[in-house]
């Protein structure tokens, strides 16, 4: 059967150019050899951030005797806690099927892969034919040598993530976003956790300033989580037990009953038959394309995590936009790596867009920076939730706002007027004239902004 566009990879990419792309009157089928929604809903944002969700629970019980609350110690039922974290990506997946229905996208389970420009074969022996092919295979875990996933006791974040059990001491290789996070969550669920990352600082590749990741590694290490920075894992023993034996670069062994490798992932492109239409990867497997998402061949798109760029769902899901309507003979091209949000949640969560003032100052130009923290408002005291800041950078001449920083409570929902700020370049007095509710969070980013413009009412002049 011949389509108008034909995706390989139902992730946030490919259903959502799917059903943009039916939404503008194009013949759509979707490949899709597991689940639709993707890593992202199944194996990673979604149950993570669930998980996230119920395990602060814990924490905010344990700490509630301060307010004159106090609770019986929790009991934890891990069987049930994983039956509730499969029935929230359950209902989202059921809702992906649904609307796929709704647009009259063809599912066809299995996976694929290219036998030429316009020509996908699939694993059930079927062939299909478009005229143009978007590639959204995403990624997966990357395996380290000396740590095999096919190890009973190595896993990879899809393993931990099923919550088979809690280890009581669990060795986390890797102190990126994928790293830390589950390194939180773990700790909360009872665990001894100790995070090994090779670089000086955690989070080191997503360019944060460095005051907005010590606040991050110092909520981890008041949580009873130990971060053990400039080293690397070796290799490991199995010892008497359950117990394993990590050795580790600088000579000292770590002990642990589990070890979870995140160390990134890997763009899905092997495999994909990319050699029919004359495409060759980069180094690192990442598709090389167009700011408009078209590989070398002509007709043939690229996006999401099987790209250059982030591994974000939310950047997937725009490149799935732009190519659906690139498609349909409305080109734009995809958004800048620099105004793609990233968050990462832990306690406090972590939340930017746009330049960090390390990457503005480097960049040459004069910057106005101001700051404002947590524990100033009024609606963060009494959530007792005081740690962090908001951080504003902007030009110096036009005051246009360059970049966005929020290390606190809430940050991954408060960062979307610095997404706005930054998308459309408002200027800091844009912001500061526009009122903002109280008593709330949001008063935090529009104080950093006066203390930018040297007006701050709640800040100290100097």
């Amino acid at each position: 059967m011949a389509y108008d566009v034909l995706i390989i990879g139902g992730g946030p990419g490919g259903y959502v150019c799917a059903l943009r792309s039916a939404h503008l009157g194009l013949r759509v089928a979707l490949v899709e050899e597991k689940e639709l929604g993707g890593v992202c809903l199944h194996w990673g944002c979604i149950p993570t951030k669930a998980l996230y969700a119920a395990t602060r629970l814990i924490h905010q019980a344990s700490t509630a005797t301060e307010m004159g609350i106090a609770f019986a110690p929790p009991s934890l039922d891990l069987p049930r806690l994983a039956a509730w974290k499969e029935s929230v990506t359950a209902r989202l997946a059921g809702g992906i099927v649904d609307l796929m229905k709704a647009a009259n996208v063809d599912v066809v389970r299995g996976r694929g892969r290219l036998i030429g420009p316009r020509e996908v074969a699939v694993s059930t022996g079927e062939t299909l034919r478009a005229d143009r092919i978007v590639l959204a295979t995403g990624s997966r875990p990357i395996e380290i040598n000396g740590f095999p996933f096919s190890h009973p006791r190595v896993w990879s974040s899809d393993d931990a993530l099923r919550l088979d059990e809690i280890p009581q001491r669990l060795a986390v290789i890797g102190g990126g976003v994928i790293g830390v996070e589950l390194a939180a969550i773990y700790r909360r669920l009872g665990s001894d956790v100790t995070v090994v990352e090779l670089l000086p600082d955690i989070l080191a590749a997503l360019g944060l300033d460095r005051r907005a990741t010590a606040v991050v590694k110092k909520g981890l290490t008041l949580a009873g989580v130990r971060v053990l920075n400039g080293v690397s894992a070796t290799s490991f023993v199995e010892e008497e037990g359950d117990g394993l034996k990590i050795t580790l670069s600088d000579g000292t062994a770590l002990a642990a009953d589990r070890v979870l490798v995140a160390v990134g992932r890997r763009p899905n492109s092997s495999d994909l038959g990319l050699e029919t239409i004359g495409v060759e990867p980069d180094r690192r497997g990442a598709i090389p394309v167009s700011t408009r998402c078209e590989t070398s061949a002509p007709g043939v798109y690229a996006i999401g995590d099987v790209v250059p760029g982030p591994m974000l769902a939310h950047k997937a899901s725009a490149d799935g936009i732009v190519v659906a309507h690139a498609m349909a003979g409305d080109a734009h091209a995809a958004t800048p790596a620099e105004l793609i949000p990233q968050v990462v949640f832990t306690d406090p969560e972590i939340a930017s867009v746009g330049l960090s003032e390390t990457a503005a100052r480097a960049a040459g130009g004069e910057v106005a920076v101001g700051r404002f923290a947590y524990a100033g408002l009024g609606k963060a005291l009494g959530m007792r939730e005081t740690e962090g800041f908001f951080q504003v950078v902007a030009d110096a001449a036009d005051h246009r706002i360059l970049g966005v920083t929020i290390v606190g409570a809430e940050a991954s929902d408060l960062l979307a007027e610095g997404v706005l700020a930054v998308r459309h370049g408002l200027t800091l007095e844009q912001v500061a004239e526009t009122v903002h509710a109280h008593p709330t969070l949001p008063e935090g980013f529009h104080e950093a902004v006066e203390n930018a413009l040297g007006c701050g009412i709640h800040t100290v002049k100097r």
